[in-house]
This record gives C-alpha cells, sequence and structure tokens, in this order.
C-alpha cells in the first residue's frame, strides 16, 4: 500500500519524530502520534539507517514496511538518512544532516532515542539529535546549506524498554489508539512474525515481544488513570504557564 500524501521529502509539521532504524519510532510512540494526527498535528518521521544489519527481511522489505507504517500513522512524510546501520559516528557530517532536517521540518516539538538504551546506534543518535537540535538554532552553523535557523520547543526522548530506572516525565494517555497502535507495528511484519521456514528467532519475534510491549503501555496507564500510555522523558525542565490547567485537563 502506497499514498502519495506520505512525501519522501522534508516538509513543515509540528512534530519531528527521529529513529535510529525503521520501526523504532513506531514501538516507541505510535500511539501517541495517532493521537496528535487525529488532534490535527502534522508528523514527520525520519529514520537515520536503513537497518541493513538486521537479522531478518531486508532493507528493501524494510523500507516497504516504513512507508505502510506511515501511512498507517498519517505522517506528512518519512525520509531515510542513509547513515550505515550498526556504525554510527559522532561526527559533523552526521550532525549536519540531522541540523537539516530539524530546519527544514520546522517542528515544534523533537521525540528520539534515550542515551540510556541499549543499543549503541539508539545511544549515538540521541546525542546527535540533542547536539542538531542545539545547533539548528545557530545562525553561523552550516550557513552554506541556505536553511534558516530553527529553535526547537522541547527536545523529548523514548522511555527505554529495557532500563526501569529511567522515570517518565510525562505519561501521554493513548487509550483510544491503543489497539490501532500495534496495527501500525504490525507493518513490520518480516520483524515481527512467528519464525519459521529456519528464519532465525530474535528479540523482536520472539512470541512474548509484543504482549510485553502491550503489557507496559496498559501498566503505565494505571499510573494515570487511563487504559493505555506511553511514556516519555523531556531532555530539559518544561515550562508550565498555568498548572491548574494542567492538571485541571488531566
Amino acid at each position: 500500500m502506497t499514498d502519495p500524501q506520505v512525501a519522501a521529502t522534508v516538509s513543515a509539521v509540528d512534530i519531528l519524530a527521529i529513529g535510529a532504524h525503521p520501526d523504532d519510532v513506531e514501538l516507541a510512540m505510535a500511539g501517541t502520534l495517532l493521537k496528535l494526527a487525529a488532534q490535527g498535528y502534522r508528523i514527520g518521521i525520519a529514520d537515520a539507517s536503513r537497518a541493513e544489519l538486521a537479522t531478518r527481511g531486508t532493507p528493501e522489505r524494510r523500507a516497504a514496511e516504513a512507508r505502510e507504517a506511515a501511512v498507517r500513522l498519517a505522517a506528512t512524510f518519512r525520509v531515510n538518512l542513509g547513515w550505515p546501520d550498526g556504525h554510527f559516528t559522532l561526527d559533523d557530517d552526521a550532525r549536519r544532516s540531522l541540523t537539516r532536517v530539524i530546519r527544514q521540518a520546522r517542528p515544534t516539538l523533537v521525540f528520539t532515542h534515550h542515551p540510556r538504551e541499549e543499543h549503541p546506534d539508539h545511544q549515538r543518535l540521541a546525542q546527535l539529535a540533542a547536539e542538531a537540535v542545539h545547533h539548528a538554532r545557530l545562525v553561523n552553523y552550516d550557513a552554506e546549506s541556505g536553511l534558516d535557523p530553527w529553535r526547537t520547543r522541547a527536545l523529548i526522548r523514548f522511555l527505554p524498554p529495557l532500563d526501569p530506572s529511567v522515570a517518565p516525565t510525562f505519561l501521554v494517555d493513548i487509550s483510544a489508539h491503543f489497539a490501532a497502535k500495534y496495527e501500525v507495528i504490525g507493518a513490520y511484519a518480516s520483524q515481527l512474525r512467528q519464525s519459521r521456514d529456519g528464519e532465525p528467532q530474535t528479540y523482536l519475534s520472539a512470541p512474548g515481544f509484543l504482549r510485553q510491549r502491550r503489557a507496559a503501555d496498559i501498566y503505565r496507564g494505571s499510573l494515570i488513570g487511563t487504559s493505555a500510555a506511553e511514556g516519555f522523558v523531556a531532555a530539559a525542565p518544561l515550562p508550565v504557564a498555568d498548572p491548574v490547567q494542567l492538571f485541571g485537563a488531566a
């Protein structure tokens, strides 16, 4: 399934979600993206690599699955930066490519990995994204690109799935989009289907993987009195103009 409304070029959006590999964004926050899209916000997704080192599937199959997931999320665009899977480097070329995406997308919020995640690519992208969010606002950085500086309002981290010591800064109620979240994730059949015909089993294809993810969403929902929620960590203190309105809305 394809949809011409999901562009392969960057354009202005409200939310920019950046993942190391196609499927990282969906596993972390598909419910929140569905909720934000339903509220009329524009969503953009940037995948850093093509996941060419993945045990299962091919980069071409993964790209098709990513396009399908983007359709289900009603994303405005989805782009791939083509970084070498498993070999992310903390250098200016990588930082510059992310900075250009941010300046083109002009997002209010950027979501990406937490530095405490287990995968080295996730750790390095967490650092590079933070640097890119900062550098995107500097007038004299990468001026030759011709792109105007852009100040993102907040950088927000995915909650690390394997580190329970990281407490969420806030939880987003995804009760109304809980089932749809896993329909989005289901686009990645090459990664998630049960092993067959000699296919190797991976962490994602293990029988309990999605059950554990659903249980985590339900548990987080119970913390705020809802059926399901996704958790996030703000990279800096969040300004609150009206705490009464904030908690009243909750």
